[in-house]
């Protein structure tokens, strides 16, 4: 099922009036000193904003639950598996998993222990370290993955059309292109 335009603007309203957000206000203020977003800019924020919280603590609480990942170890996990050799170096891996590089070592300490990961030094730079997929960790993975696709079709999917995907899938290749363009080669 498919929310219509005015569908979205209630249930954006409703959740911003409700939760105590000024955003639903913003048409009467009347500040001098403050730049707003148009309507249709906050409401797409506002829409984005949700979306993300909404997937998010349904996957982070399901896969907590039923496999006692969190929602970013899986992230970590399933990077791993499509990366080449089911490896990356340390900053590649925070970049792509968006942490920062102590939260990325925080985490990575966690799976190394729990055996889902491993490090080996780069042979070329001494200094620098890969984090590898274990045979544990695509175990992990494996078991986790039908969790993490039946929460995307559950809170996610079943609430889009093919038409709204095509659009996310659209805005995700210009910002993959934006974002590769902006990256240095080394």
């Amino acid at each position: 099922m498919a929310l219509g335009p005015s569908c979205g603007w209630l249930l954006i309203s409703y959740y911003f009036l409700t939760k105590g957000n000024i955003v639903g206000l913003v048409a009467k203020s009347s500040g001098n000193h403050h730049e707003f977003l148009r309507r249709d800019e906050w409401e797409s924020w506002g829409a984005l904003m949700m979306l993300h919280r909404t997937v998010a603590e349904a996957l982070d609480s399901e896969l907590r639950r039923r496999h006692g990942l969190t929602v970013t170890e899986f992230d970590v996990l399933i990077t791993l598996f499509n990366a080449p050799d089911e490896r990356l170096g340390m900053s590649e891996l925070a970049d792509r998993v968006f942490l920062s590089p102590a939260g990325i070592t925080h985490l990575v300490t966690r799976l190394e222990r729990d055996r889902r990961v491993r490090r080996e030094a780069d042979p070329s730079d001494r200094r620098k370290w890969f984090t590898v997929l274990t045979p544990e960790g695509e175990r992990t993975l494996q078991r986790a993955r039908p969790t993490h696709n039946e929460v995307l079709r559950r809170v996610l999917f079943s609430i889009t059309s093919a038409a709204e995907r095509q659009t996310l899938q659209r805005v995700w290749r210009r910002l993959a292109t934006q974002q590769r363009d902006r990256t240095p080669s080394i």
